[in-house]
This record gives structure tokens, C-alpha cells and sequence, in this order.
């Protein structure tokens, strides 16, 4: 094999070095700067990339707790809103409650009234019947005729009594 020969040596090292040297200085020159380009704006492009997902994460928390905020105020409008109709509605129906009250108290004044009337009208009227009958009785008994005063002192005892 010619590449083992010793006397081919010296040149092949020598195209070995010149070789190695183009390859060297290529890659330095032309490919590592590349790719170092590459790795540079990959690692820019990730860290622009976390840079906005925690930025949208910090506005969604922000959002989420502005939501809670915004929620919790419904619900204590909400409530304070109930709590309000609950008192306009029992104070309405206290006041009407009162003014029915009122009206069944006037009608009973009146009605106790009109039933005492209707009591001393009929008792007026049964004295008088009962002045009739007791002198009727008293006449079919035997008895004889009695004073009105008498029969007057009597019914009182009765009705006293």
C-alpha cells in the first residue's frame, strides 16, 4: 500500500496539515459563525417566548382576580339589594297590616256598638213584654194585680242575678 510506504511520509503530513487548516479555517470562518447565529437567535426567540408566557400568565392571574373582584361585588349588590326589597316588603306589609288592624278595630267599635244597641233595644222591649206576661200570670194565678214597681224590682234582681 502506497499511504504506508515511509518515503511518501513528509508529503502526506503535509497535505494532512494543509487539509486540516482549510477544513479549520472554513468551519471557523464560515459554519461556527452560523451556527452560533442560530443558537443565539433560537436562545433570543425562547427567552422572548418565556418572557410573554409569563407575561400572559401575570395578565390572567390579574384577570382571574379581577373577575373574583368584580364577583364578589355582584353578590354583595346582589344581596344588598335583596336585604333592601326584604325591608320595603315587610314595611309594606307592616303598614298594611296596621291600617287593617285599624279598620277591623273601628268595625268591631261598631259592631259592639250596634249589638249593644241591638241588646238594649231588645231588652227594652222584653222588659216591657215581660211586665205584660208576669201581670197576665199573676191575674191567671190568682193573685191580683201587682204594682209596676214591683215587677220592675224584680226583673233588676233577675238580670242581677
Amino acid at each position: 500500500m502506497p499511504q504506508l510506504d515511509p518515503a511518501s511520509f513528509p508529503s502526506q503530513l503535509f497535505w494532512l496539515a494543509v487539509c486540516f487548516g482549510s477544513m479549520l479555517l472554513v468551519l471557523s470562518v464560515v459554519v461556527l459563525p452560523r451556527i452560533t447565529r442560530t443558537l443565539e437567535t433560537r436562545k433570543g426567540q425562547i427567552d422572548g417566548d418565556l418572557e410573554a408566557a409569563e407575561k400572559l400568565r401575570a395578565d390572567a392571574e390579574a384577570a382571574l382576580a379581577a373577575y373574583d373582584a368584580a364577583l364578589q361585588q355582584a353578590r354583595n349588590n346582589a344581596l344588598a339589594l335583596a336585604q333592601e326589597m326584604r325591608a320595603e316588603i315587610q314595611a309594606e306589609t307592616d303598614r298594611q297590616k296596621a291600617e287593617l288592624d285599624a279598620r277591623l278595630a273601628e268595625e268591631a267599635k261598631q259592631a259592639d256598638a250596634r249589638l249593644n244597641a241591638a241588646r238594649d233595644a231588645a231588652l227594652g222591649g222584653l222588659d216591657a213584654a215581660a211586665r205584660d206576661v208576669v201581670g197576665d200570670v199573676m191575674q191567671a194565678v190568682g193573685l191580683g194585680a201587682t204594682g209596676a214597681g214591683d215587677i220592675d224590682t224584680a226583673l233588676k234582681a233577675v238580670r242581677e242575678g
